[in-house]
């Protein structure tokens, strides 16, 4: 019995791995290759936007490349384009999965590399979920409070390993619990949220 217990958690690791391993390949075959504007740091991640966008998005990236690792790797496994935007947010349905980018670029160096994390996680909520059940999606899967909570969890981890100022720290902790994406205080994220963000 003993034995086949042993088997079975093994078969189930494996089984694990692999399909996480087959997920992440079949995400990544449905990204654009970096254009010139990425190729110079080897980051293999679509930046658009303008000059300033672009150097700001770089030093970002290359913040996680050096300080956060297994971070930067979640982050180029789950954002395929990063976009200069009117405000910011995942659109992890789009092909390639893209983080859309406001004012947010403007702040530190250490706070926009944190949301970039946050962002891509909420795209590794979309895609295992896809690649696991083969179906649409549900929105509570990668939005809403306990999305948000797990997200804004692995971007504290990530200023906590870039060593971020302890105010940026402090204010990501203040966030736990709160909707803060929830602008217009009706109780759920919509288009309506979006219209008033400023970030």
């Amino acid at each position: 019995m003993k034995h086949l217990v042993v088997l079975l958690t093994t078969f189930l690791l494996t089984y694990h791995a692999s399909a996480e391993v087959a997920a992440v390949h079949a995400i990544k075959s449905n990204m654009p290759k970096a254009t010139k504007a990425t190729s110079a740091s080897s980051i293999p991640i679509l930046i658009s936007g303008d000059k300033k966008f672009i150097n700001q998005t770089n030093a970002a990236l290359n913040l996680l490349k050096s300080k956060a690792p297994s971070d930067y790797a979640m982050v180029i496994t789950y954002i395929g384009k990063i976009q200069q935007h009117n405000f910011s947010g995942m659109a992890a349905y789009e092909t390639p999965p893209t983080y859309k980018v406001g004012t947010t670029a403007n702040a530190s160096v250490t706070w926009y590399a944190s949301t970039i994390v946050h962002d891509a996680y909420h795209s590794k909520l979309y895609h295992d979920y896809l690649y696991t059940y083969k179906e649409a999606v549900p929105d509570e899967v990668w939005t809403g409070m306990d999305a948000e909570m797990k997200c804004l969890e692995a971007q504290i981890q990530t200023l906590i390993h870039m060593k971020a100022p302890k105010m940026e720290i402090d204010h990501a902790i203040s966030l736990r619990g709160t909707n803060w994406w929830d602008l217009n205080e009706d109780g759920i994220y919509d288009a309506e949220d979006e219209k008033l963000r400023d970030w």
